[in-house]
């Protein structure tokens, strides 16, 4: 016979499956699921086989491990999104987990529906488009979030193995997230050592033997299981083809998302002094540099070398670059300190003109970040009037010190942020929301009736959470619009990437190079793909007869497969006539009336004459031109 505690543990249960169930049927009613970028659909093409033409588990930016697993299940069913199903459970089931939490830390029903009301409306206001246009690395952060809250908020006990046995499903979100992306991971996990800190600290005794085997079985059993999964990394990728891209993947990564890349003019006599003509610069501008084999990792950790002893003899090749103690980055620490204040105090500036109501008057790049802002600098307001103000003695010391160790964190991890200029909504919206989690988490477990009136502490709480559903049912109104603007942005660009696409199916004795830029975005709204086709779960996932000229999975052993798949054995032979299978044409797509001058010149440099005729055009169904389709014709070449 069940007893009563297990039947309550099987309500809450079943009351959390209830809510998840209902928040994705009403997402999937009121909106479909799209990639939020086409890093997230070449992930997707690699696991699936759409790339290669085979499923792998070496998708470059998920730790190799998880790939595979991945990969698996699309050998086993190639027609279900697989990828695409694995982040929405992520999310979802994070989702579900903290709502099992809410549900057994309220002390009554009517209680946790509420608290499980507030996720709800917090989420669709807050995170309305992070549920439904998914980015990997943002599920890594909706992972450690989920972790640190269901840490924080697990129940007390003086018992290492029972410690260790509550504590197993965060451990285990926190190397998931390690797996889907470890840079976000790492990121976090300050925030994950703090909560560690001020639990720790909060224990009875503070210094016993059986807090230290409690708390380090748990951070040496998570170091052992990141670990291991990176060495497995490590070693699916040791081999020589492997390791040399990893070495120009990494120097790509550095030169392009973090220093920049310095003017040709301006650094000639460099330039040349490693073998790098004007016309091979133009094609690491434009981020066509697949074309060009000479392009490699060698040259990419020169130009990065450079610029880091430039940077450190202050002396300025054209990107900025600043020293600070060795560290080389693109704002000093004092430009980092002056842009951080600007962003809190446009914050507080926008939380001034929304409390009078003069929203007409909110500044141009007001997005759904600036609402998160927002609603973490409240969450710190209702922490300090809640928890810290009603406290006394050793617990107001403690929650101001868990809100200052909060704020030492995020300022160190924004400072970093503004130094290196990566301010992209995949980095820090999973900051905001960790920190959004990390306040609620010690919230809940310091918003304790200290009151002498219970009464009033009650109506104090339930006005709490109906301001939380108020304000967030505002927020989703305004969300849901952005959404749907995107939707309607996203379905343009959809229908012209969906006309490439068919293009290219039907002409699948040919293959095509696409230029870069014009394979991103339309008119601001990125070329992507829904995770599910309509209302079937079954996609397309065959073989692409295609490839961008440009992008991180260029010049891996991936592409080099996906060429000899059709016969190809580099881009630049293959445009110009060089090929080795002759039934197998290959052309170049690019945007409208694009300049394609650049390319000319580049084979040029080269002793090879070639003339660039548009032999076709892509038109959408509605018969609006999309691109352009140019065959690359050689005339002669040189010695």
């Amino acid at each position: 016979m069940m007893d009563d505690r297990t039947g309550k543990k099987a309500v809450r249960v079943c009351g959390a499956i209830f809510f998840t169930l209902l928040l994705v049927l009403f997402l999937s009613v009121q909106f479909e699921f799209y990639y939020d970028l086409n890093d997230d659909t070449m992930i997707k093409d690699i696991l699936s086989g759409a790339y290669t033409g085979n499923p792998s588990g070496f998708c470059i930016q998920m730790l190799y491990p998880l790939g595979w697993c991945i990969a698996l299940f699309y050998k086993a069913i190639p027609t279900i999104p697989w990828y695409g199903l694995f982040l929405c459970l992520c999310q979802f089931g994070v989702v579900f987990l903290v709502a099992v939490r809410l549900l057994g830390v309220t002390r009554n029903f009517r209680t946790g529906l509420m608290a499980v009301a507030a996720e709800a409306v917090l989420m669709l206001g807050l995170f309305l488009r992070e549920l439904v246009i998914i980015q990997y690395s943002v599920t890594a952060g909706i992972c450690m979030t989920g972790a640190v809250f269901l840490f924080v908020t697990a129940p007390k006990t003086d018992k290492p193995s029972v410690f260790f046995k509550r504590n197993l499903i965060p451990l285990l979100l926190v190397v998931l997230a390690f797996l889907i992306r470890n840079e976000v991971c790492v990121m976090l996990l300050p925030f994950l050592l703090l909560a560690g800190l001020a639990k720790w600290s909060g224990e009875e005794k503070i210094f016993t033997s059986a807090n230290f085997k409690k708390y380090m079985m748990l951070i040496v059993t998570a170091l052992l299981c990141m670990a291991a999964v990176y060495s497995l990394d490590m070693l699916a990728y040791r081999g020589t083809e492997w390791s040399s891209f990893r070495g120009f993947f990494d120097a790509r990564t550095k030169l392009y998302d973090f220093y920049g890349l310095p003017p040709y003019e301006d650094n000639r006599e460099f330039y040349e002094s490693i073998g790098l003509s004007q016309e091979s610069y133009t094609l690491l501008e434009n981020y066509n540099f697949a074309l060009d084999d000479s392009i490699d990792t060698w040259r990419l950790e020169a130009i990065v070398a450079y610029q880091e002893e430039m940077a450190r003899q202050h002396v300025d090749v054209g990107t900025g670059l600043e020293d600070t103690f060795g560290f080389v980055s693109k704002n000093s620490v004092g430009e980092a300190v002056w842009l951080y204040k600007n962003q809190l105090f446009r914050d507080l500036q926008v939380i001034a003109l929304l409390v009078s109501g003069r929203t007409a008057h909110l500044p141009d790049d007001f997005s759904s970040r600036s609402v998160i802002s927002i609603a973490v600098i409240a969450a710190y307001v209702i922490y300090f009037c809640v928890c810290f103000l009603p406290a006394e003695g050793k617990m107001r010391l403690a929650a101001g010190l868990k809100i200052t160790g909060i704020l030492i964190v995020r300022c160190v991890i924004w400072l970093y942020l503004y130094m290196v200029d990566r301010l992209p909504d995949r980095i820090t919206i999973p900051l905001l929301l960790m920190e959004l989690v990390l306040i609620a988490g010690f919230g809940i477990c310091d918003m304790v009736p200290r009151h002498k009136d219970r009464t009033a502490f009650r109506a104090a709480r339930v006005l709490f959470y109906i301001l939380c559903v108020v304000t967030a049912l505002i927020a989703f109104d305004g969300n849901r619009q952005d959404v749907a603007s995107e939707y309607q942005s996203r379905a343009e660009a959809d229908e012209r990437w969906n006309a490439m696409m068919d293009y290219c199916r039907k002409n699948g004795n040919n293959y095509y190079i696409i230029d870069v830029y014009s394979s991103t975005s339309y008119h601001g709204a990125p070329y992507s793909e829904k995770i599910f086709s309509g209302k079937s779960l079954f996609v397309d996932n065959t073989y692409k007869n295609f490839d961008v000229c440009g992008g991180w999975a260029v010049k891996s052993p991936l592409t080099r497969q996906k060429l000899a798949r059709k016969g190809l054995k580099d881009i630049q032979g293959a445009l110009c006539g060089a090929r080795q299978d002759s039934r197998t044409k290959t052309y170049f797509i690019a945007g409208l009336d694009k300049d394609l001058g650049w390319l000319v010149q580049y084979y040029d440099k080269r002793r090879i004459t070639v003339e660039v005729k548009r032999v076709d055009q892509i038109r959408t169904p509605s018969s609006a031109a999309a691109f352009d389709v140019y065959e690359l014709k050689r005339k002669g070449a040189g010695i």
